[in-house]
Order: C-alpha cells, then sequence, then structure tokens
C-alpha cells in the first residue's frame, strides 16, 4: 500500500509539473518556462525513462535557482506592496504579480525536484 501511494505521489507531482509547462506556453516568454518545468517533471519521472541522464538533477537545479534570483527581486516587491491573497487577482502593468506567481511556481517546482533527487 506505502508504495501504490509513492507511486500515485510521484505520477501527481510529474503531472503538476507537466500542467505547468502547458500553462506557460501563452507566456511572453515560454521557452525559459516551458524548459524549466518540463525538465523538472524528468526528475520524479527519471525511473520511467529508458535512460539514466546524470547531469539532469544538477541542470534542473540551475535552471530553477537561474528563475528564482530572476523573480525573486519582483516577488519581494509584490509583498511590499500587496497582501499574498492578491496573487490570483488580475495580472496588471503596474503590480509585480507575474514576478510573484513565477517565483511561487520555481518553489513548488524545487520542491519536487528535491523530493525525487534520489
Amino acid at each position: 500500500m506505502k508504495q501504490f501511494a509513492r507511486s500515485i505521489a510521484r505520477f501527481v507531482a510529474i503531472a503538476l509539473l507537466l500542467l505547468m509547462a502547458w500553462l506557460q506556453l501563452n507566456d511572453p516568454d515560454p521557452l525559459y518556462w516551458v524548459t524549466v518545468y518540463a525538465i523538472a517533471a524528468m526528475v520524479p519521472a527519471r525511473r520511467l525513462l529508458p535512460v539514466q541522464i546524470s547531469f539532469l538533477w544538477p541542470m534542473t537545479m540551475g535552471l530553477l535557482l537561474a528563475g528564482l534570483l530572476m523573480s525573486a527581486p519582483g516577488f519581494v516587491e509584490f509583498l511590499q506592496e500587496e497582501p499574498l491573497t492578491n496573487i490570483t487577482g488580475t495580472m496588471s502593468p503596474l503590480t509585480r504579480v507575474e514576478d510573484a506567481r513565477e517565483f511561487l511556481g520555481l518553489v513548488i517546482a524545487g520542491a519536487i525536484v528535491v523530493l525525487y533527487r534520489h
């Protein structure tokens, strides 16, 4: 039963990351965002892949760290201007909601990648 629960959790993690990648297709700069979420999905899926990719984890962490560094200032600015509950609000050029969403998405992806590192 424990193994079944772990398999379901792995599938949910993969599906969530692939959904996040798919949602980025309409972003003004989709290449980075689709790539980072799709590659992050490969970390929990690596046991299902026909070959082992030794550089997958460090490459994924590098992409995640780069995105976190890019979006962190906007996330902090967003938190200074608005409550976190406004993250689900409409996009506006006057707010940093996009940076906040990007930052939190990368935190979620990073947590999954760290959880499934081994």
